[in-house]
């Protein structure tokens, strides 16, 4: 049987022998609560008794705060204790402690890759700026607003938060695995969103452009202006995605290899790519297509970017736009090749949903229609995009030749047309044919 000790004067609570270990039993309003304290001495008990009620004890408002924020740091203090007392975990070390924890969620390898080199870049930031915070329990709060603040100055929305969201999640897993305790980037805000796409480059700007690049370079905007790939497919394209006999790159898109919809595209190999490939001896043909750049990517894909920025700049394009009182807002980027393909595609004639199957969109937004196009279709589609010559006789970089032949344009195009008619349904038929009829009276009435 339980045996209870005096009752406590002014609502402070009573003792509980239960057993061997006395219980602290108080009232909040009416409310009953217990706890055990974990001790048979009864003058211990006595004093954790007096620490619990303490807060509830007091008369006045400002007696219960000063009392919470005497628990608050205890406790705090009782935290830190812990930490110590456990093999620290470098901050350098923090990633792939989070790659090989069972707490985080099913992220894709290159993702994963990608993930890494957002986290190198606030490992260096930090040695330089907080090297006070070489293990992961000593960055605080501060630490993360400042690195916050620098990324604000260096990103786009976008990508400011995408950083924010990985960091937050890293702290999430290690905590749940025991590493650490706290999280300095749960109350970090995400940035409001303003939506700005980069813009597609003229035919023109393409020359420029061409005649600025070399090296692996050179290579990496050929694979971007005749494939449509984005920065980190491109840059990350290998041998085993090339097939020079059959003509054509297929490969699985990062942004969506993970995904149970995730499926390889096929690209046509366009002329002039294809006379660049064939030109790296045979012998090369292994491993990544751009060694150097696919490192680069790897490491810190930002210092890529960086270089094709500057690649822009040098042909004197201009990427940024200034609004009064904003932050300047990316026009051109590599992603602008991706948007160049896709309207030099539909200014050639291409169907959109031949399109659609080379670049990859699987989003109905992105695209109206969805087909299991013919690698004839594809093949057409690309053949009628505008030949790009990268090098004039004497080896040295020239421009881009503005048109593609009429006549094999017009057969590219009819091609793609008649290979997209064969999979439509009926009642897409009956669309299309309304859109001919009218098309042929628009003409016939404008003849007359």
């Amino acid at each position: 049987m339980a045996k209870k000790s005096a009752g406590r004067a002014n609502g402070q609570g009573t003792l509980e022998l239960k057993g061997k270990v006395w219980r602290a039993r108080w009232m909040v309003n009416g409310k009953r609560f217990t706890r055990s304290t974990g001790t048979g001495n009864r003058r211990e008990a006595e004093k954790i008794l007096a620490e619990i009620v303490a807060p509830f004890a007091a008369k006045t408002d400002a007696e219960r705060l000063e009392n919470l924020a005497v628990k608050i740091e205890g406790r705090k203090a009782e935290i830190r204790r812990y930490e110590d007392s456990k093999p620290a975990l470098a901050l350098a070390d923090g990633f792939e402690a989070y790659r090989r924890s069972r707490e985080r969620p099913d992220t894709g390898a290159a993702t994963l890759d990608m993930y890494e080199s957002q986290y190198n870049r606030l490992v260096r930031w930090t040695a330089e700026n907080a090297p006070d915070a070489r293990e992961m329990r000593n960055f605080t709060r501060s630490t993360a607003d400042a690195f916050a603040n620098y990324l604000a100055g260096e990103l786009s929305a976008n990508s400011f938060n995408k950083y924010v969201t990985l960091f937050r999640r890293m702290w999430d897993v290690l905590a749940e695995e025991g590493r650490i305790t706290e999280n300095p980037w749960k109350k970090i805000r995400h940035k409001v969103l303003a939506t700005h796409t980069r813009r597609e480059l003229t035919v023109e700007e393409l020359a420029r452009v061409c005649g600025a690049v070399k090296g692996e370079m050179r290579l990496l905007f050929a694979v971007g202006i005749y494939t449509g790939l984005r920065l980190g497919d491109c840059a990350l394209l290998d041998w085993g995605s090339i097939d020079l006999v059959r003509n054509r790159i297929m490969t699985i898109p990062r942004k969506t290899a993970r995904h149970a919809h995730g499926k390889p595209v096929l690209i046509p190999l366009h002329p002039t790519l294809a006379a660049m490939l064939a030109e790296i001896p045979p012998k090369s043909r292994k491993g990544y297509l751009l060694p150097e750049l696919a490192a680069m990517y790897e490491q810190d894909s930002a210092k890529l970017s960086r270089r094709i920025q500057a690649v822009f700049t040098g042909a004197g394009i201009r990427t940024q736009t200034t609004a009064e009182g904003e932050r300047a807002r990316l026009d051109v980027g590599f992603h602008s090749l991706r948007h160049t393909f896709v309207s030099l595609s539909a200014n050639a004639g291409a169907p959109l949903a031949v399109v659609q199957a080379i670049v990859g969109h699987s989003n109905p937004a992105m695209t109206r229609h969805y087909f299991h196009e013919s690698e004839t279709a594809l093949q057409s589609a690309v053949a009628a995009l505008p030949s790009i010559s990268l090098d004039g006789a004497d080896g040295a970089p020239v421009a881009i030749t503005a048109q593609a032949d009429g006549a094999d344009a017009a057969r590219g195009r009819f091609s793609a047309f008649l290979d997209v008619v064969r999979y439509m349904t009926a009642d897409e038929l009956k669309q299309a044919r309304a859109e001919i009829d009218t098309r042929l009276a628009d003409m016939v009435g404008g003849a007359a």
